[in-house]
């Protein structure tokens, strides 16, 4: 879903030119619980077939009054607020790329795109590229990739994107070592 305020700003973008819609731009959307703006600490885990997220979920200190940081040691046996992410029907993922630092040099940064949000990426290249590739099989449809979507989750030190059709989130109360050994069991069962 796009937020009203960010409808008004790509139309705005649109009007002035910098984002054609029949073009590729990033559609902000609601993702919650949304990740912890400095530390989201995001893990990616996959085994070609499925395709997993956590994050540390993004909850407040109603006592933080700006004069100290928190460290989180994601060896420690501590647990936190976590979100487990499990993409429905994966394609393709990449995970790095650019850091909020950067975030002006990324291609789709005067289209739409936001540092710590959420995106789809509307005309995507990457799957228009994705199903070229996939051409030269005898049984390739173009009906096949209809369903798929680009999520793009820009976090502070990196982008998680994936190709995929739909997710789901769980929040869990974990460790990190015990959220990625549940994973590690998702993957192999």
């Amino acid at each position: 879903m796009v937020y009203r305020n960010d409808f008004d700003r790509i139309t705005k973008k649109h009007k002035e030119g910098q984002i054609s819609f029949s073009q590729e731009w990033a559609k902000i959307i609601e993702w919650a619980p949304a990740w912890a703006t400095a530390a989201p600490l995001p893990q990616v885990f996959s085994n070609g077939q499925n395709t997993y997220l956590t994050y540390m979920i993004n909850t407040p200190d109603p006592n933080w009054d700006g004069s100290y940081t928190t460290m989180i040691d994601n060896k420690s046996d501590k647990t936190f607020p976590l979100a487990l992410v499990t993409f429905i029907k994966p394609n393709s993922h990449r995970f790095g790329i650019v850091n909020d630092e950067a975030a002006d040099g990324h291609p789709l940064y005067k289209k739409g795109l936001e540092v710590y949000r959420a995106h789809i990426i509307e005309n995507s290249s990457w799957i228009d590229e994705l199903q070229q590739i996939h051409k030269v099989h005898p049984k390739y449809s173009h009906k096949h990739w209809e369903s798929y979507r680009h999520f793009l989750l820009f976090f502070h030190d990196e982008i998680f994107e994936i190709v995929a059709e739909d997710y789901k989130i769980e929040i869990v109360n974990s460790t990190f070592k015990d959220i990625a050994v549940e994973v590690g069991k998702r993957l192999n069962s």
